[in-house]
């Protein structure tokens, strides 16, 4: 048998043998042992906060630009310093705190944490699910969210109640575009990540 029939009667080359597999990859979303990352993020699309940031840098190099072009005119000064100002350190703050703001959901052993204020153990969540359009988490006890939650956040148990009432039984809702995923997956996830 002549060496190329071989090789198309095996499938196996020289170079095969010689190149290591490659070592199989398991996502953690997936592998229930202990995860490599203990912590499940559910974090809102940043693409829109990444546009933010170009374009103020873009707006304050142009104002640097006009101050060092003619740093000696009245309007150039003031065009240049309110570029500068408004689009590099009033952008620059809003990219940041934005970007704090942009996690919605933290998971970890003990519970869930909400990117708004609050978290909640695992004990008081009843169940988690989606719809096409939402992420929802309905509670058993309203106590603990209520007292880590700041004044800001806006929960009370009358609100819970009627969210309740207005969402198909979720306390808690979240709408897709702010997930970064399908609902169906962030359920997913979330269900994984809690606790047997």
């Amino acid at each position: 048998m002549s060496r190329a029939r071989e090789k198309i009667a095996t499938g196996v080359t020289l170079q095969s043998i010689r190149t290591p597999a490659a070592p199989a990859v398991f996502p953690g979303a997936v592998y229930r042992g202990v995860m490599a990352d203990p912590v499940l993020r559910i974090v809102s699309p940043r693409r829109g906060l990444i546009v933010l940031a170009v374009v103020c840098a873009l707006f304050a190099a142009m104002g640097v630009v006009i101050l060092l072009l003619a740093p000696t005119k009245t309007l150039n000064v003031v065009v240049g310093t309110g570029a500068v100002g408004f689009f590099g350190v009033g952008g620059g703050w809003a990219f940041v705190s934005q970007w704090r703001r942009s996690v919605v959901v933290l998971a970890d052993d003990e519970g869930i944490a909400f990117g708004g204020g609050g978290r909640v153990p695992w004990a008081d969540v009843d169940r988690i699910g989606s719809t096409t359009t939402a992420l929802g988490i309905r509670l058993r006890r309203y106590d603990a969210l209520l007292a880590s939650a700041p004044r800001g956040a806006g929960h009370t148990a009358e609100s819970l109640r009627a969210s309740r009432a207005q969402n198909a039984g979720w306390d808690l809702v979240w709408p897709a575009r702010l997930l970064g995923r399908s609902p169906g997956e962030a359920a997913r996830d979330l269900q994984r990540r809690r606790p047997a």
